[in-house]
Formats: C-alpha cells, structure tokens, sequence
C-alpha cells in the first residue's frame, strides 16, 4: 500500500514536472518570437507622414505652383504630400475633401479656407483628432488652425491700387472683377484696393462682379459691365484668371484702350504684360507657400515653435519689370 501511494506521488511530480517544462519551452519560444519582430521592425523603413493638400481647384495653374513647392518640400524632407481638389472651385467639395482627409487620420493637412465660419468647424475637428492643419492662401484665423502660409491680401490689394494710381494719373473709371464674394482673401485684397483708389478723387469705381474664378465669368462679367458703363477705362482683376477673361472681353468688343490689371503670373498674364496688354499685375509666390506649409506642419510635428502667421511676399510687375529680368538674364 505504501509502495502504491508513493508510485502516485512520483507519477504526479513526473507530470508537473514534464508540464513546467513545456510551459518554459512555450515561453521561451514567444520571448524569442517577440524579440524577431521587434528585431524585424527595425530593419524596416519607417513609415513616411502623409500629408495632404487640398486645392481650391485641381488644375488651376495657381494651385500647381503650390503644389509644385509642397512636393519639392516632400522630398527634402522624406514625407508624402496627396494633392487633391474639386474639379471647379466648390468650398462644398472642399469641405467633402477635408472631412474625408480627418477620417483617413492623415499625419496633417494643409487647405485653403473660403469661408471661414464654414471651414472652421472642420478644421477644428481634425485639430481636436491631433490632425495639425496649416492653412494656405486664405486664413481661417479664428479656428484651432496652427499657422496661416500666404500673402498678407489687403497689402497685396494696396499694392495693385497703388500700381493702378500710377499708371493712370489717378485718374479713370475703373470696373473690378474679384475671384470670388465669399472668398475673405478676395475680399481683403478689394478693400486694400479701394483703401487706395479713395484717396484720389478722379479715380471712380462704377462696378464691382464676381468671376467664381472662372475665366469664362470674367469674360462675360467684363463684358456685361463694360456694355453697361461705357466710360469704364480701367479694368482691375483679384484672383489669377480674372485679367486674362478681362483681355479677352476687350478684345469681342474692340476696346483696346482699356487698361487692364490683374493679379498672379500664370504664363497668359504675363504674355500678355510683356505684350503690354496687361499693364501691370501683383504676383503670389504660390510655390513659396506649398514648400513653406510642408515645412511648418513638420516642425509642428517634431515640437517646435512657428510662427500663426507665415506671409509670402508679393511685388508688381510691369513690362519694364520683364524687360529689366531679362536684361539681367542674359
């Protein structure tokens, strides 16, 4: 009987003891599969932030340019930067755009702000999901935004008063045509305008449209208000497409003696400066403002100090501008 209990004793030892050593040899092989991967993980690359940029308008050649700076920034500082836009200027389906932006939980986004209290609320909730937003062109300064990358507008509008008192003597009828009436940058860039033209007295503004940023509503807006203000000679536009639909609308009608300005550098408008067409128009520096933000949201992101507003200069420039470029070229 005694011989029997002890079999037992050392039957049940034997079994605890074969069952701590598989239990070691189990966690003995996890330790050393956890340490694989953790070995793994560091010899993969790590992950690039992805950024995106959303457009005013996708292929806007005012936009390219910021997109050309945002992607010369991505590959100096080894980030991805998306480009997406409506296909015409919608603050509806920029909005679709930025709301789809804070659900894929991207490292940081970068938009332009048309209407303020209709961006805000959204950029306050990628900020409140710990989505860094920079805004571009058009300041949403009173969202949770961190910085603000662009032109100082109501300077850039004085500037293109200042250029317009110049040219005319201060003298003249002058019809306006703004990108957009809920744009604020637009309608900052007008009042630094008028700001100026109200200080001289032979300098009158009969009208003032809307082209949606759309070269075909400037054509037509322009010619609508040159038909109904035939002592217009003055023609100004705010936004980047407006002074080409300007030029085009003199031209249907014959007026030639128009004087036209306009604002930004794509390739038409300047043409058209050197062909003194257009007698003068405020350049952005489009580019300047894609390679700054993605530069900003990274200094963001690795806890640095920036600055809430980032302005990028402007400068007028005349056919005598061109010539004096290209005197300097050669």
């Amino acid at each position: 009987m005694e011989e029997k209990k002890w079999s037992i004793i050392l039957s049940v030892l034997f079994l605890l003891f074969v069952y701590v050593l598989i239990h070691f040899e189990i966690n003995a092989r996890n330790i050393e599969n956890s340490v694989q991967k953790l070995q793994d993980r560091e010899v993969e690359p790590k992950k690039k932030l992805h950024f995106v940029l959303i457009s005013q308008e996708f292929d806007n050649p005012y936009w390219r340019k910021v997109q050309e700076g945002a992607d010369v920034a991505a590959e100096k500082y080894g980030v991805n930067v998306e480009y997406i836009g409506p296909l015409r200027t919608s603050p509806e389906e920029q909005i679709k755009l930025l709301e789809k932006a804070i659900a894929s939980q991207v490292d940081g986004i970068i938009v332009q702000s048309l209407d303020e209290n209709t961006f805000s609320p959204v950029i306050n909730k990628a900020v409140t999901q710990h989505i860094p937003v920079i805004t571009i062109d058009t300041d949403a300064p009173k969202s949770k935004r961190i910085a603000y990358v662009g032109t100082n507008n109501f300077s850039a509008g004085e500037q293109l008063g200042r250029v317009v008192v110049e040219e005319t003597n201060g003298v003249g009828k002058i019809g306006v045509i703004i990108g957009s009436e809920k744009s604020e940058s637009q309608q900052a860039r007008l009042n630094g305008f008028l700001s100026i033209v109200k200080k001289h007295p032979k300098l009158v503004v009969k009208d003032i449209e809307s082209s949606n940023i759309s070269i075909i509503q400037a054509k037509l807006q322009t010619e609508s208000m040159l038909r109904n203000n035939k002592d217009i000679s003055v023609m100004v536009g705010t936004s980047a497409l407006d002074a080409i639909g300007i030029l085009n609308a003199s031209k249907n009608l014959k007026l030639n003696q128009v004087e036209i300005f306009g604002f930004d550098n794509i390739e038409g408008t300047l043409q058209a400066v050197q062909d003194d067409s257009i007698k003068a128009t405020v350049i952005q520096k489009p580019y300047e403002m894609g390679f700054q933000s993605v530069g900003l949201l990274i200094d963001w992101l690795h806890g640095k100090v920036i600055n809430k507003e980032n302005f990028t200069p402007t400068e007028v420039v005349t056919k005598e501008t061109l010539i004096r470029r290209r005197n300097v070229e050669n």
